[in-house]
């Protein structure tokens, strides 16, 4: 447990450099559970209401991240970790984005670098996010890695929580010569790892390609009470009658969400994934339509 006396080094740190690592918060043990939890979804796309994973690129999001178990539930609102969240941000907390999700070495892909000060909302009709920044206002970050990660870590500019809300910015790319001297990389850390952040921080994923390594990672984004509820929390009910009053006001229960979840999977992807298997499948239920219209019935045996 967070004792009293790292608290306060660590509300320090994020103060001073924006971002905290704390080790051993989460028991091997349970990081262990959510591993194994998590592994079969992992494995399978969700589709046709089969539960698995959303993929966006050459990463895979865990689909209802919140409903498939209480050890997922405890990592986000572990009380010491909300302790020290709300006393940085100066008010309670709430929930409003999360995900698991597992990243691919891709000699394509490269995350920018980017601020996390930010709300969107969904619009059903195009099928699109658009993104507001809150640019005077505090929140946090946290990433916790659920595997050993030797390269394609997080990153982050220490410091930038102090300057970049003075732009209405969300991606820094082009000022990276201007920060180059005041990136912090966190590779080689075991699984259990955990950063803490200002979202005013400039931030990514390490571009990484040499390596065969994956690496899967929980995200939580913790916001002040005045903003908006965020994307929607989906429990199961197995879980429900177990949450405790803070667990309620952190996954804002009652409370109608603002946004969609995020990604909203492409069907490419999911073909992409499955390969001739889909393909199969997709021409076989198109021939049965087909043949629907036509009229064309299988003989009696």
């Amino acid at each position: 447990m967070l004792q009293l006396e790292s608290t306060q080094e660590a509300l320090e740190s994020i103060k001073q450099k924006g971002y905290v690592e704390l080790k051993n918060i989460f028991s091997q043990e349970k990081v262990e559970k959510v591993n194994q939890i998590i592994e079969s979804p992992l494995n399978r796309p969700s589709i046709n209401g089969s539960k698995g994973y959303i993929r966006k690129n050459n990463i895979r999001f865990l689909f209802a991240t919140l409903s498939w178990g209480r050890e997922i539930i405890e990592l986000y609102t572990h009380p010491a970790v909300i302790r020290l969240i709300d006393e940085y941000v100066g008010e309670p907390v709430h929930l409003s984005n999360f995900r698991i999700y597992r990243t691919f070495p891709s000699r394509y892909e490269r995350m920018a670098w980017h601020v996390d000060n930010k709300f969107e909302d969904y619009d059903e009709k195009s099928g699109t996010f658009t993104t507001h920044l809150a640019l005077h206002d505090k929140g946090i970050i946290m990433i916790m890695y659920l595997s050993d990660v030797e390269d394609g870590g997080f990153q982050i500019v220490e410091g930038s929580h102090l300057w970049s809300f003075k732009e209405p910015k969300e991606t820094w790319d082009d000022r990276e010569k201007d920060f180059s001297d005041k990136i912090v990389t966190f590779n080689n850390r075991p699984k259990g790892t955990t950063i803490i952040y200002d979202y005013r921080c400039v931030h990514r994923a390490k571009p990484y390609q040499g390596t065969r390594q994956i690496r899967t990672s929980l995200f939580g984004q913790f916001s002040p009470s005045f903003m908006p509820v965020g994307e929607p929390i989906l429990l199961n009910a197995r879980d429900i009658d177990q949450l405790n009053d803070l667990q309620k006001r952190v996954l804002k229960v009652g409370e109608i969400p603002s946004s969609e979840n995020w990604p909203i999977g492409e069907p490419g992807e999911v073909i992409e994934d499955l390969g001739l298997k889909a393909i199969r499948s997709l021409l076989f239920v198109q021939a049965k339509k087909a043949a629907k219209r036509l009229g064309i019935r299988k003989k009696a045996q």
